[in-house]
């Protein structure tokens, strides 16, 4: 330990944006007392700081079943969730190369996290929207392919939702219906995606009751909502999720 180690400063600087002239100057004559006082004591001051605090997404890790709801730029609190699920994917993968079955180690793909289900759920206006995130998903579902195909009794981690708002599904793509050609192809026609666009905007209700009628045997106590988007679209959520008893959390949009 070094000998100078807690030999700290005595006063605190204030720093503050462009005042008035008076007050700038009645700022400086306290400022150069603070000093004068902190030159004739040798008391430690205690400064306490309060924060930074952190989001509700900090939670997701801790539910089992995770739900990420997100309108427009709301989705840029779940990039990096999503970022550190495909990390933890690929760490399983490279342990995996090394098992005599070559099978993908579960307890590192999901370390010291509880969740064991993602629903990722994105409302945009238009498909353009989704254009800077779409490489993201992509690797998500390649790798989850990967993992899928050597674990049959695994169930899917994470599941897709994303929504065109300013797309009706009975509108047509010259004579074709555009219902019957995204069903037809072989990946989403918009996103490049496995999973398949929804137009128009989700119904909660129908969304939600799928949650619990799902073969993954989570309860409503288990299903964890997190939002971020207009306050509209939150309150419609909010009162679904009252109505399923499912957790609801909402971060600031």
């Amino acid at each position: 330990m070094s000998e100078n180690q807690g030999n700290f400063e005595t006063y605190v600087k204030v720093y503050s944006a462009d005042l008035d002239p008076e007050i700038e100057a009645t700022e400086e004559m306290d400022q150069s007392n603070r000093e004068k006082v902190s030159k004739e004591t040798t008391k430690k001051e205690v400064v306490i700081v309060n924060g930074p605090y952190s989001s509700c997404a900090r939670y997701i890790f801790d539910c089992k079943h995770a739900v990420l709801i997100s309108a427009e730029i709301g989705v840029t609190p779940y990039a990096s969730i999503l970022s550190s699920l495909i990390a933890q994917f690929r760490t399983s993968q490279t342990i995996g190369q090394h098992r005599p079955n070559g099978n993908f180690n579960t307890k590192v793909l999901l370390e010291n996290n509880q969740i064991r289900k993602v629903d990722f759920i994105w409302v945009n206006q238009d498909y353009k929207s989704f254009e800077w995130f779409l490489k993201l998903l992509r690797e998500f579902e390649q790798e989850q392919d990967a993992y899928l195909a050597l674990n049959s009794n695994e169930h899917c981690f994470l599941t897709i939702h994303l929504y065109f708002t300013e797309i009706k599904d009975d509108q047509y793509i010259g004579t074709a219906p555009l219902e019957l050609i995204t069903q037809v192809a072989t990946e989403d026609i918009f996103t490049g995606l496995k999973a398949r666009t929804h137009f128009g905007r989700p119904r909660w209700e129908s969304i939600f009751s799928g949650f619990i009628k799902d073969d993954t045997g989570f309860t409503a106590d288990d299903i964890n909502i997190f939002f971020c988007g207009p306050a509209a679209m939150r309150n419609a959520i909010q009162e679904s999720c009252t109505k399923h008893r499912f957790h609801f959390y909402d971060e600031k949009f």
